[in-house]
């Protein structure tokens, strides 16, 4: 039996012969306006893009109920410092004297969860989340931290404002309260960000002295943002890396990433299913990962002596797509590669995709009923997802020479789900054929 690094070998050696099916790349771009002002939101199956200022928020908190992060806006102008002096007890006690030399805080820019106020956490204490600590019996996040957040920004008077800022708690449904004022004691505000505010997105947010704000759109709305982050830097003359605002790329919370530099576009586009076959398999530089910034920003780099933007157009990316049906993921994978990059004239990104996974749904043709199949490419149980279909209808799986191997007849309830089983199914390429009276929809999938 080969090794697992032989198999990996073998698996992506795969990707230079055979072929399962063509799709055409298309040629897209993502314009974050002159000098980087907006986030972009994008879709990556659609395209469609939503945006919102890139300044328009100073921190937000998680909205998944099993973490506590929370996260600061750089690029509006945030910066956050750890109060050394006392516990969040000394609120109306904050003295600011020697702020400047006090322990300096940013995002982490790999970890979803480890935001600006996680980064102190007590290795001794597994309940420690840094800005407080979790009660398994109350299920609550206590603050016990007090942060100085120094502030340029419009919206906040001019030159720097230092903002006091005390996290108090965590509910169990996730809201999170929270206590602000100014160093003077003006503007002094205690507030709750709602978890119900957010249903939908990966965060809350917040803007001092206007409250909640909604820059991020519905999760199954897009799949990357096109940003501005701080990230380690070389400085261009060279010495030691030091925190600079980047323009990159990062991914959906949850969404899963590969960067592939080992193999051409043409190769990988010729043979989708050996190559999701290859990002699929743990512990390979390959491997699709959580990475918030898998993508990033390095794909492309200023010489100085030029004046121009050199971009990495041998790099590929494997982005994989989620969506929710009900109770179930619908996932796709698209290959990705940056081929322009304008600099912060447009902050305009200029890149290709392509599908890697057929198209796995269908509208039935008079009725506009969608059908969907998943997962995609699969290897036993293939489900076939109608919500709209309250009637019996016929079911088939025909192979690409139009043999019928497949031929029964199913009965559908609203919402339903069917589940087929065909790991018995030779691997190839085949299409699902849903027919109801006179309307009928053909669905590609592919069977490992």
């Amino acid at each position: 039996m080969k090794n697992k690094s032989q198999f990996i070998l073998t698996i992506w050696a795969a990707l230079l012969s055979g072929q399962l099916f063509a799709q055409t790349p298309v040629s897209d771009s993502v314009a974050m306006g002159a000098g980087y002002g907006k986030a972009v939101y994008y879709n990556i199956r659609t395209g469609a893009e939503a945006s919102s200022p890139i300044d328009q928020w100073h921190f937000s908190h998680t909205t998944v109920s099993r973490d506590n992060c929370i996260r600061v806006n750089h690029m509006g102008g945030v910066e956050v410092y750890a109060y050394p002096k006392g516990d969040n007890s000394q609120f109306s006690q904050f003295d600011t004297s020697g702020w400047a030399s006090w322990k300096k805080f940013y995002n982490d820019i790999n970890v979803h969860e480890k935001g600006a106020l996680n980064q102190a956490t007590n290795p001794g204490n597994m309940w420690d989340f840094s800005w407080g600590v979790y009660d398994p019996t109350t299920k609550e996040v206590a603050g016990d931290s007090l942060y100085l957040f120094v502030i340029t920004h419009p919206g906040i008077g001019t030159g720097k404002s230092f903002v006091k800022f005390m996290p108090i708690k965590q509910n169990p449904n996730g809201d999170f309260i929270f206590r602000t004022a100014m160093m003077d004691g003006t503007s002094d505000k205690t507030d709750t960000m709602l978890q119900s505010s957010a249903t939908g997105k990966s965060y809350k947010y917040y803007t001092l002295g206007v409250g909640d704000v909604f820059p991020e759109p519905s999760r199954d709305d897009w799949d990357l943002l096109f940003t501005r982050y701080y990230a380690l830097t070389t400085p261009p003359g060279g010495g030691a890396p030091v925190m600079y605002p980047t323009m990159g790329v990062e991914s959906k919370r949850g969404t899963r990433v590969s960067k592939i530099t080992t193999y051409t576009w043409d190769v990988m586009a010729a043979n989708p299913a050996q190559t999701l076959i290859g990002v699929k398999m743990t512990g390979t530089p390959t491997e699709l990962s959580k990475d918030l910034t898998k993508i990033g920003g390095d794909w492309k780099s200023f010489d100085n002596t030029t004046g121009k933007w050199t971009i990495q157009t041998s790099w590929n990316y494997v982005v994989e797509s989620t969506r929710t049906l009900g109770a179930i993921k619908d996932t796709a994978y698209y290959m990705l590669s940056f081929t322009g990059f304008t600099g912060a004239s447009r902050g305009e990104s200029q890149f290709r995709k392509l599908s890697l996974t057929p198209s796995a749904s269908a509208n039935l043709k008079n009725l506009k009923i969608e059908a969907k199949l998943f997962p995609n490419p699969v290897q036993s149980d293939l489900l076939l997802w109608i919500p709209q279909l309250n009637q019996e209808a016929q079911i088939q799986i025909m192979a690409l020479n139009g043999q019928i191997i497949l031929d029964q007849t199913a009965q559908f309830q609203t919402g339903s789900t069917l589940k087929l089983n065909i790991q018995e199914l030779p691997a190839g390429q085949y299409l699902l054929n849903v027919i109801s009276g006179s309307d009928k929809a053909s669905l590609p999938f592919i069977k490992h």
